[in-house]
């Protein structure tokens, strides 16, 4: 088999899914050029997530993709209620509904919402955006055959699967986002800590148009209970025909040419009503983070360091987290202003973050798991009105709308133990779950706040550094932004002079790194910006 000779890329990635998508669209963006390998077509045809939190959406903000994301098909007057149910026919035993799309107010802690938006809307969108960027090349129907890691470069050969063409890659970083069966982790030999099976699952995804009475307020996620406990989840994809009905806790020998997915969406429905299977996925319910995040040159990106059950949504979200973290890392070693030892923080600020997710989603699923098992809840008279009612103050007394009101995961992580970021002293603040109370402590995500002109804080961060002047006789920054320009980082000064913003940053100099989190923040001018600046770009 013939192979080309060898070309040269910055940066390699491996696997086309959102993660690596979102890692190419930001590298991009930052002016550094990408080769996506992936050894499918790029075709969703039954999706895995469908749920874009707002932190995501943040990032899409970034990328000028939010709009298009709220708009990709999703009906905006769609409930998103969620039910616990013993089937579709019968009266709720509990209900959370946050409203619609249509409902929602501006959000005091981030100019955007969860949004629901299935993958097959969701990666397309992010695949055209990549592949604008001259610089990108996205090779899809591409395997990666092997690679090695030579000290300076990274040498791979990958294989067009349609011509069997081969050539030889020199990158100067490999990035692995192929998934929870990482091949790249595996020949690296990087462990993995935790429980590999917690459940088998099986998804039957199918066409209805008369899942809901006609009339009846739709839900767009049901769970479902029995005797025995909870057994399934139907979930509304794409608002309108096509449905998810997730079987939980099924027999690992199950044999997908035989098993009967019908019975179960006729026994969730509760009704004789016509639908149409379009197809079945088997899973694992995992539990699992990376003991390593980088091997040499080698990264490892969303599911191949982390899988976690998808209570919660945590998953994918994570891992544009990750790529996010990353990206503007590799930018300060290509660019020159930051050296190599940067990406020793990827670990340290990541793995952290992936370890709370990962249990949080874990602890979350195992409230399902908890439910207690009775016997008489699908009865009709007393016994059954009894367990029905006994179930309704078991989802109350345990919180069960923490799997829906995940705030403090989903804006309040923090990097606290950064070596990129210069520590205050003032006291940790708390981690609550399903609260977030925003902060501008050094490692957390900046606040978001509206400036007079509409725009949020937020709008001010991604490409640079930026340093802050906050309210109406800040100190001065002419000091660390010499000290920046000595080391060549790039660093933009604005000045905020609304109180409100002062108040919430609570000091009045805030430096925020290109993904968004603090770094710094004084009441005065440093007396040594060049320590800060060596600190922020990982020279200290």
């Amino acid at each position: 088999m013939a192979t080309t000779s060898e070309e040269h890329v910055p940066v390699l990635i491996v696997g086309g899914g959102p993660v690596g998508l979102s890692l190419v669209i930001d590298l991009a963006w930052r002016g550094i050029a990408c080769m996506l390998v992936e050894r499918r077509d790029g075709s969703i045809p039954l999706p895995k997530m469908n749920g874009v939190n707002a932190r995501t959406m943040e990032f899409c903000r970034r990328w000028g993709l939010a709009d298009r994301v709220r708009n990709a098909g999703w009906p905006r007057d769609y409930p998103r209620r969620m039910q616990y149910v013993t089937d579709l026919r019968s009266p709720p035993l509990h209900v959370i509904d946050f409203g619609s799309d249509a409902d929602r107010k501006p959000a005091a802690m981030t100019p955007e919402h969860f949004q629901r938006c299935p993958q097959t809307w969701f990666d397309p969108i992010l695949r055209e955006h990549a592949a604008s960027f001259a610089t990108n090349r996205l090779l899809y129907r591409t395997s990666l055959d092997r690679f090695e890691d030579r000290g300076d470069v990274v040498i791979a050969t990958v294989t067009d699967r349609e011509s069997g063409r081969q050539r030889n890659i020199a990158a100067d970083y490999l990035v692995a986002c192929d998934g929870a069966k990482s091949g790249v982790r595996e020949t690296l030999g990087i462990t993995m800590e935790g429980s590999p099976q917690l459940s088998f699952e099986i998804n039957v995804y199918f066409e209805c148009d008369e899942v809901f009475r006609p009339g009846e307020r739709p839900s767009v996620m049901s769970w479902l209970f029995g005797p025995r406990g909870m057994w399934g989840t139907l979930s509304a994809i794409d608002g309108r025909s096509l449905w998810r009905l997730w079987l939980s806790q099924m027999p690992e020998d199950t044999d997908l040419e035989t098993f009967d997915g019908a019975r179960y969406v006729r026994e969730a429905i509760g009704a004789q009503v016509p639908f149409k299977i379009v197809g079945m996925l088997p899973w694992q319910r995992q539990q699992r983070v990376a003991n390593e995040f980088r091997r040499g040159r080698v990264f490892l990106c969303g599911d191949a360091l982390h899988n976690q059950t998808p209570t919660g949504g945590f998953g994918m979200n994570t891992g544009i987290q990750d790529a996010v973290d990353l990206a503007w890392k590799i930018q300060g070693v290509e660019d020159g202003w930051a050296p190599e030892r940067i990406f020793d923080s990827y670990l340290i600020e990541r793995r952290p973050v992936a370890v709370r997710n990962v249990d949080e989603a874990t602890f979350t699923f195992s409230k399902f798991l908890s439910v207690p098992a009775l016997p008489a809840l699908c009865e009709l008279g007393a016994k059954g009105d009894a367990a029905r009612a006994q179930l309704q103050r078991h989802f109350i007394q345990h919180e069960f709308e923490r799997e829906y009101k995940n705030e403090g995961i989903v804006l309040g992580y923090r990097y606290d133990d950064s070596p990129l970021c210069v520590p205050d002293e003032t006291p940790v603040p708390p981690y609550p779950t399903m609260t977030y109370t925003p902060t501008a402590r050094p490692g957390a995500r900046a606040p978001h706040a509206v400036l007079t002109d509409g725009r949020s804080t937020l709008d001010l961060f991604g490409r640079t550094f930026v340093l802050l002047r906050l309210g109406s006789n800040p100190p001065d920054a002419d000091k660390l932004a010499r000290a920046a320009a000595k080391r060549r980082v790039p660093l933009e000064v604005v000045n905020v002079p609304e109180p409100h913003v002062l108040t919430l940053y609570e000091q009045p100099l805030v430096l925020v790194r290109p993904d968004g989190h603090v770094a710094w923040r004084s009441a005065s001018v440093p007396s040594a910006p060049l320590s800060i600046i060596d600190t922020i770009r990982g020279a200290n």
